[in-house]
């Protein structure tokens, strides 16, 4: 190969475009294949659209495309007892609501089979099989037609009667087609948000929302079962302070185990692991989790009243699984060389196996995101070992990059963490220097190599010439209630402090510059963090790029659909300002 062929370039922003996106990650019950969504990080026309991929866990490189990506095929799930998959789809009317669908793997995508017939304001929300594979229950939104081709007006939270969100079931027995019917499970004067299938599939739990807006969720949510006949047993009601950080699971033991924070009522606690009993009138119980780390995700194991979760802790990700007696084991633990955050899932097997799948990348490899499998037995650490995809091949052919971790100490003493990114072969005290806090605040950057989402900006720039700073300021998650609650009330001070001693310490430390240019940006929280830094007196930015961030907090806690969770800033000007 020549030279030529060898040369390196930097990302561009057209590559990051069209950048593949995946999401949606389900595994079969019997472990045996995994099937998800791959879709362009921005649309490319009108409509957004999204592909199905399949792949079989035991086969390295078996990872191929289902369906065409002409249409926004998205949330797929394997039938338990067949070898059917089923999604949702706006095929028959492209942007428009979502129909549920089903096809075999082994067929052709001309095999689809619609299972809803809805009219165009009727749309599926979401849906799950039930563990027999007897009935699929879904919920139904309602959306008015546009009108010469425009969205028609709505009034918040006026005339939501005619359009609650509703509980529906079809048996699947009788017919894998529409023809057979649907059956209203919950039709109440009240949106159903979240269900979930107990285990011999004879009943279900399910959330309930008084309004569709962000809102609701800072309100009690009521959660209660219904039979798959239409009885709804209102002895099992229970209200939680706030919306939970997951659905419910439903064990064969009868409890109910769920993700929500420490503080159940505050809007920045820790996300921790706690259960319910069935009986009426208990009170929930703090499970596991929350002092110095967070819990990202559940899944249900579909046995023995099995399920694991994904955990944060620092850097560090790891899958802990919990059997019905609540005995906890580590069934995958990441190190630090590469990241397995976000998209994954889980089954327990018929032969006592643990198979897991997850979205495996590195920056310090510069492997961009793919889909990867591991596999274990009960109490032993398993290993994902497996590359199933192969996706984002033109980063081959990029700048190859630097991902180190970075440690300081906060102007209070805590110790701190976040990462640096910058070209391999480039001496970073010769870079500019930009500064890029994650949006949240509850999340956290980790050494990852992510061409999508919001985390992009890093890769991007270091790859054109920049020495990227990525702060995990107070507010983080991966280290547990104590630092997440510091953004309660309380953005602009201790993490402003935690990034201005990030860039002191990159220099002092010998990382950057003590005469580099140095930028700021940032999306969300991220953005606010950019604004706040660029007004203060004496700031050191040459540039500030704020995306979708904050200007002013009491203006947007007055407007927000979630005024309690944009607790203004306002008390702690006074000691911005002395500053």
């Amino acid at each position: 190969m020549s030279a030529l062929h060898d040369v390196k370039t930097p990302i561009t922003p057209e590559e990051l475009a069209g950048a593949e996106h995946i999401e949606d990650i389900k595994i079969s019950k019997d472990g045996a294949n995994v099937v998800y969504v791959v879709r362009p990080a921005h649309k490319l026309g009108e409509h957004v659209a999204s592909a199905l991929w399949s792949a079989e866990t035991s086969r390295e490189e078996s990872a191929r495309k289902v369906t065409s990506g002409t249409y926004r095929d998205y949330s797929p799930s394997f039938h338990p007892t067949t070898s059917r998959v089923f999604f949702l789809s706006d095929r028959e009317d492209a942007g428009g609501l979502s129909q549920l669908f089903t096809l075999s793997l082994e067929t052709s995508e001309s095999s689809v089979v619609r299972i809803t017939d809805l009219d165009k304001e009727h749309g599926v929300v979401s849906y799950s099989i039930s563990p027999n594979g007897y009935f699929v229950a879904f919920t139904v939104e309602v959306k008015k037609a546009k009108k010469d081709g425009k969205d028609p007006i709505v009034v918040w939270r006026e005339q939501e009667q005619d359009a609650y969100t509703t509980l529906q079931l079809i048996d699947l027995r009788e017919s894998l087609d529409m023809s057979s019917g649907m059956k209203a499970l919950v039709h109440l004067s009240a949106h159903v948000d979240s269900f979930s299938w107990s285990s011999d599939g004879s009943a279900i739990v399910y959330r309930l929302l008084n309004h569709r807006d962000l809102e609701s969720h800072d309100f009690p949510v009521k959660e209660q079962t219904v039979s798959i006949s239409g009885k709804i047993d209102e002895l099992g009601n229970f209200t939680y302070a706030r919306m939970p950080a997951s659905h419910t699971i439903w064990r064969e033991s009868g409890g109910f185990v769920f993700l929500q924070g420490m503080e159940p009522s505050m809007f920045c606690s820790s996300t921790c692991l706690w259960s319910r009993p069935s009986s009426a009138g208990a009170s929930a119980t703090h499970l596991a989790y929350g002092t110095t780390n967070d819990v990202s995700s559940i899944v249900d194991l579909g046995m023995h009243s099995q399920f694991a979760v994904q955990v944060a802790e620092g850097f560090l990700t790891k899958f802990d699984v919990y059997d019905e007696e609540n005995r906890v084991f580590t069934a995958f633990d990441a190190p630090l060389d590469y990241s397995v955050e976000g998209e994954w899932d889980m089954t327990l097997t018929s032969q006592g196996t643990y198979v897991f799948v997850a979205v495996r990348s590195s920056g310090v490899s510069g492997q961009p995101q793919d889909i990867w499998s591991g596999v274990t037995e009960f109490n032993r650490l398993g290993t994902i070992s497996k590359k199933l995809s192969s996706h984002n091949l033109w980063y081959q052919s990029k700048t190859p990059l630097i991902f180190k971790p970075f440690n300081w100490t906060g102007a209070d003493g805590v110790e701190l963490e976040g990462v640096i990114t910058y070209p391999e072969n480039a001496d970073p005290r010769s870079l500019p220097v930009f500064v890029y806090p994650h949006g949240g605040p509850s999340a956290r950057d980790i050494l990852s190599l992510l061409l999508t989402g919001y985390s992009t900006w890093r890769p991007f720039l270091a790859s054109n010439g920049y020495l990227v700073l990525s702060p995990n300021y107070r507010g983080s998650t991966g280290r547990g209630n104590d630092f997440a609650m510091a953004a309660q009330g309380g953005v602009g001070t201790s993490d402003w402090d935690d990034i201005e001693a990030m860039i002191e310490a990159a220099v002092s430390q010998g990382v950057a510059g003590p005469h580099s240019s140095v930028g700021i940006g940032g999306w969300s929280q991220g953005g606010f963090e950019t604004a706040w830094g660029c007004t203060r007196p004496g700031n050191r930015f040459k540039v500030g790029v704020m995306g979708a961030g904050v200007s002013d907090w009491g203006f947007m806690a007055a407007q927000s659909d979630i005024p309690d969770g944009e607790v203004s800033p306002i008390l702690s000007l006074e000691k911005q300002t002395s500053n």
